[in-house]
Parts: structure tokens; C-alpha cells; sequence
């Protein structure tokens, strides 16, 4: 198993789906974790469960489009634990499925918002800590999305093509000073944001099953780790296959 005993990891969209399985999984795996979010009865109860289970943890309820609850929420990181390692912008919505014309200025700006300047804002407040020690890991999490039209609809393809962007952006500025950035792309997971999506579509996965969560996880555990080091502005899909043969 990879190691990330005494690393430091903020962990957005912490308190369900593919957020929820990284931060239980990067605390099993010796990492204090920041678990961010807005729902502070399922932070708080994901605390407990990691706590139980002899991990190190705290949530900081967070709004990831303001940039005064970010600065608040890496304060406080930085008061419990000293540091930032990792970054996992994992915060993100999926509306239903709309074309340009059937989008509205306002739906679209709520989707950018939260999927794309969360995590601009997350990776700028971060960045300045991870710089002084000369290391620190940034893993966003993209979709099909962020390869193909269809998944999602205009505004969320659009999310995803460009946290892609943001994420080799990162990666090219700041790689020869220590910061590594990549893209995890997941498939159809299952998790509350899939809910209800027609299962038609596991027909076009070769893998003929949904991902789960806790697979994304170990995905991200990887590019945490110091194995990872030489990983840098890459999308790490894990569809099932999906985007083949696309």
C-alpha cells in the first residue's frame, strides 16, 4: 500500500461519493486530513467514522466559490497541522443535461462556479505553502467529460474540458519547483451524484459494471504518494473502459 504517513491533505467534496472514499482512504493511509464541504452533519460524521477507525481527521465547512471560506479553511489547516501536502479538488455538481441554448446564464455560472473556479481557488490558496516546502501534490477530478461531448451536457463538459486545462496549467508553471498536478477522470461511479442516471449505459462500458467509489480512491492514494513524483499534468481516466471507444 502506498504510504502518506504525516502528509497533510485537504480533501473537497469530502462529505460523499468520491470524496468521501479518498479522505477515509488517505487517513488509513497515515494522512491527517481536512475534510471540506457543506454539509457539516455528513462532515462531521465522516470525522467519526475515521477517528473509529484510528485516523486523523477534521472538517472545515467550506464554500469552495468564496474565496474568504478558502482562505479560512487553509488557515485552519495550516493552525492543526502545520502544513499542506495534498490538494484534492474533488467538490463538483452535475446538472440535468442541457445543449447551449437550453442553458441558462445563471445555471451555467452555478456549475463553473463550484467545478471550475472552486478548484482555481482551492490551487492559488494552496500553492504559496506547498512552494515554501518545495513539494506538494495538486489532484483534481475531472470525467468523461473532460475528453468527449455528451456526458453531462454543455456546461459540464465544459467544467471538466477545462479543470483539465487548469490542471496541466499548474503542472507547467509551478512542476520545477516541486508541485506535481494531475487529472483523475472517472467514469459512471456510483454515488449519490449518479443517482437516478440510466443504466442503458453500462451497456457501452467494456468493464459492463459501474465504478465504485473506493476504486477512484486508490487512483488518488497513488498520485498522493511519493511513487507517484515523475506523474505530472496527466489525466488518469478510470471508466471501465468507456472512453475507448470514443
Amino acid at each position: 500500500m502506498f504510504e502518506l504517513t504525516n502528509k497533510v491533505a485537504i480533501v473537497t467534496g469530502g462529505t460523499s461519493g468520491i470524496g468521501e472514499a479518498i479522505a477515509k482512504l488517505y487517513a488509513k493511509s497515515g494522512a491527517k486530513v481536512v475534510v471540506v464541504g457543506r454539509n457539516q452533519d455528513r462532515g462531521e460524521a465522516i470525522i467519526s467514522d475515521i477517528k473509529k477507525d484510528k485516523g486523523e481527521a477534521k472538517f472545515v465547512k467550506t464554500d469552495v466559490t468564496s474565496n474568504e471560506e478558502i482562505k479560512r479553511c487553509v488557515d485552519q489547516t495550516i493552525s492543526a497541522y502545520g502544513t499542506i501536502d495534498i490538494l484534492v479538488n474533488g467538490a463538483g455538481i452535475h446538472d440535468k443535461y442541457h445543449n447551449v441554448l437550453e442553458t441558462s446564464e445563471e445555471d451555467f455560472d452555478k456549475l463553473m462556479n463550484i467545478n471550475l473556479k472552486g478548484a482555481f481557488l482551492m490551487a492559488k490558496a494552496v500553492l504559496l505553502t506547498m512552494l515554501e516546502k518545495g513539494k506538494g501534490k495538486i489532484i483534481n477530478i475531472g470525467s468523461q467529460g473532460t475528453f468527449v461531448a455528451g456526458p453531462g451536457g454543455a456546461t459540464y463538459v465544459t467544467s471538466k474540458h477545462a479543470i483539465f486545462g487548469l490542471t496541466k496549467q499548474i503542472a507547467y508553471d509551478f512542476g520545477k519547483k516541486g508541485i506535481q498536478s494531475n487529472l483523475i477522470a472517472p467514469g459512471f461511479i456510483e454515488t449519490p451524484m449518479t443517482e437516478g442516471i440510466d443504466d442503458e449505459r453500462l451497456k457501452d462500458i467494456p468493464a459492463q459494471r459501474a465504478g465504485k467509489p473506493e476504486e477512484v480512491a486508490s487512483m488518488a492514494l497513488y498520485l498522493a504518494s511519493d511513487t507517484s513524483d515523475y506523474a505530472q499534468g496527466a489525466a488518469f481516466t478510470i471508466d471501465g473502459g468507456w472512453t475507448v471507444g470514443r
